[in-house]
């Protein structure tokens, strides 16, 4: 049923060519602004291709509110700022010829519903996270997310690709980068993760390290070893 309101599927129907010829296409190095939170401009983009992070800043601070990748559509003038975490490739309109285009394609109205319902739960789990979790549990959660999203199960373990750097990781979960790269290599050292390569972790048992996340079991978590035998993709045994 989602497939049926995909924002790719409504922009690549031949139907709706004449339309979203007004649409200009927009391409953004990694890091590059989108918008800041000052912008007058008034507009409307798709995410076409990459990720553009949307955050607050204050006082030389940053604190994210959530990612937009591929099919989200977001608006320049919402007092926050974009900027690329990767090369990325938009589709901008402006707010008046984007009000033509939801009464000319109702479609497009089921999809933008979607996509800002996905903006909003991250917002909400970030905003949670940094209310009732300590860094220790954000980090846990936040690569507990990685692996539901992007993981690929392998023996013993569930595979997941880091494509941030570690100052990134510490931005996405408020906190430093020391604080972070810390975490991860207690996490790491103490058996919970393993580092295949500088890009590649292994999750070895997903609920374990859940548990981690509990209260009770935080003040002790660097004691326990997780005990499964595993064979990373370069085909070591830990």
């Amino acid at each position: 049923m989602s497939q049926c309101f995909s924002i790719f599927d409504i922009l690549e129907n031949p139907e709706h060519d004449s339309f979203f010829q007004s649409f200009a296409v927009r391409k953004i190095a990694e890091h590059g602004i989108v918008c800041d939170a000052g912008t007058t401009e008034n507009s409307i983009f798709i995410v076409l291709s990459g990720e553009l992070r949307v955050y607050l800043s204050c006082e030389g601070r940053e604190f994210t509110l959530f990612t937009l990748e591929p099919e989200a559509v977001f608006t320049t003038h919402a007092k926050m700022s974009v900027v690329a975490t990767k090369p990325s490739e938009i589709l901008v309109t402006s707010l008046r010829n984007f009000e033509n285009a939801l009464k000319t394609i109702p479609g497009l109205s089921v999809a933008i519903i979607g996509s800002m319902g996905r903006g909003l739960g991250s917002a909400v789990r970030i905003i949670e996270g940094l209310v009732f979790r300590d860094v220790k549990q954000r980090l846990i959660y936040f690569l507990l997310d990685l692996a539901n999203e992007r993981g690929c199960k392998v023996h013993g373990g569930v595979s997941i690709t880091m494509d941030y750097k570690i100052e990134e990781i510490a931005t996405l979960i408020g906190s430093s980068r020391q604080s972070t790269s810390l975490i991860l290599n207690e996490l790491i050292k103490s058996g919970y993760i393993l580092r295949v390569s500088r890009k590649q972790l292994v999750i070895r048992d997903l609920r374990r390290l859940k548990r981690l996340t509990e209260s009770e079991e935080l003040s002790d978590w660097e004691e326990e070893v997780c005990p499964i035998p595993l064979v990373g993709a370069a085909g070591r045994r830990n």
